[in-house]
């Protein structure tokens, strides 16, 4: 009788943990919560990854590393990797951009459970409700990885403050902006199915475009057209010894985008001010010729889309190339709803993302409305996060209709994946 009481306590005392996220090349950014009330917060992490040996693991344990929020290590089945800051200063791990992101979603996804664990304060197990953001062509991906994950969480997952486990009870897989096209939905409500929309997702690793047909998916294609390739190619033709993976080549090139081209000095490795000098001339010549290029072969590559009504367009990048899309979208007479007009909450301001956090937020909304529907849970009318009087913020009212609009993988509650 004790032991089923305790088995019963047990039961309830396990938390539900959800989490959306988003395996950005520049950084890998997350919204975790307690389901159903816990309030969300958002996690970011430097997207280098390095695959080691359990000899590198044990030398960090018995330094100490790892206590950190833009760092972690996991490991299972003699399998371990480094993420984060760590990542690259140590094992000269990688943001992988040449790889699908499904390559090193597995441990990507773990070090940001770790770290919601330990930022929310859990219990080594929990039920984990899993979404995944990811490119347009890679969505196939997400059913083998939904069996692996949950085979993993299962066993347990070594980490810097113990083995954690968890019961996957659901993973689902949506393409990269369908959070945000969803939030304009509700936005526009029954216009929405009156317009056709495009989206223009511009991140770090690639470029992608979307197509809703009065309410309807239409085409879905993606690039390599990202802030990666502008940086590839100005490395390529300062050829003054820049590295790519230099973290602070991007924040140099958001400044000189702003005029401040002061901004690459620390960059250059020359020694004399003469030599300093000519590099910052070098790098003032070359940046126009890049962007031009970029953006030329940017609007190339959507000049076939069909007529749209308007275009949400969002991503990092969009804002390096703002003025040139916007010359583009008025010359061709079609309106811009930036960022799709997303209103982030003031409590999520944590880390300085700003509007790069809207597609991972807008995707939690979606997927905290979807889980609702499926455990029958009825929010009555509040706020996933708690908001001042003079901000506006979206309520919740019953159970609403599950978001479709380009989701595929997704996989039934109660059914679940394991």
């Amino acid at each position: 009788m004790t032991e089923n009481k305790n088995k019963l306590n047990d039961a309830k005392n396990v938390k539900k943990l959800v989490l959306t996220c988003d395996l950005g090349g520049s950084q890998t950014k997350a919204i975790a919560q307690v389901y159903p009330d816990g309030v969300p917060i958002v996690l970011a992490m430097s997207p280098e990854v390095a695959d080691v040996g359990k000899g590198s693991i044990e030398r960090l344990k018995q330094q100490n590393k790892c206590y950190k929020s833009n760092t972690a290590w996991v490991g299972w089945s003699e399998e371990y990797y480094v993420l984060g800051e760590l990542a690259k200063s140590m094992f000269a791990g990688t943001a992988a951009l040449r790889d699908l992101k499904y390559q090193y979603a597995k441990p990507k996804i773990m070090g940001m459970l770790w770290l919601a664990w330990s930022k929310l304060d859990l219990k080594s197990t929990s039920e984990v409700f899993l979404q995944l953001l990811l490119p347009p062509g890679e969505i196939n991906d997400g059913k083998q990885l939904a069996i692996e994950l949950a085979q993993v969480l299962k066993k347990g997952v070594e980490t810097p403050t113990g083995k954690l486990k968890g019961k996957l009870c659901n993973f689902d897989v949506s393409s990269e902006g369908s959070g945000i096209m969803a939030y304009r939905r509700r936005g526009l409500k029954n216009e929405y199915f009156q317009k056709n929309i495009g989206m223009l997702m511009l991140g770090y690793r690639n470029a992608s475009f979307y197509f809703s047909v009065q309410g309807s998916p239409g085409k879905s294609e993606t690039s390599d057209l990202g802030m990666s390739w502008m940086v590839r190619q100005f490395v390529e033709r300062t050829a003054v010894g820049l590295s790519r993976d230099d973290s602070r080549l991007i924040s140099a090139l958001i400044a000189a985008n702003e005029g401040n081209f002061q901004a690459f000095r620390p960059l250059s490795r020359k020694t004399t001010e003469l030599e300093k000098q000519a590099d910052l001339k070098l790098f003032e010549q070359v940046l126009p010729v890049v962007r031009d290029e970029y953006c030329r072969g940017l609007l190339r590559w959507m000049r076939n889309m069909p007529y749209l009504n308007e275009i949400l367009i969002c991503g990092g990048t969009a804002e390096f190339v703002k003025q040139e899309l916007t010359e583009h979208f008025e010359n061709e007479g079609i309106p811009i709803v930036w960022n799709g007009n997303v209103s982030i909450p003031e409590k999520l301001h944590t880390l300085g993302l700003g509007d790069r956090v809207a597609d991972v937020w807008t995707s939690h909304i979606s997927h905290i409305k979807m889980l609702d529907q499926n455990l029958g849970y009825d929010r009555q009318g509040r706020r996933l996060v708690p908001t001042s009087n003079n901000h506006q913020e979206p309520t919740y009212h019953g159970t609403p209709p599950e978001e479709v609009w380009i989701k595929k993988g997704f996989m039934p509650m109660h059914k679940g994946v394991i």
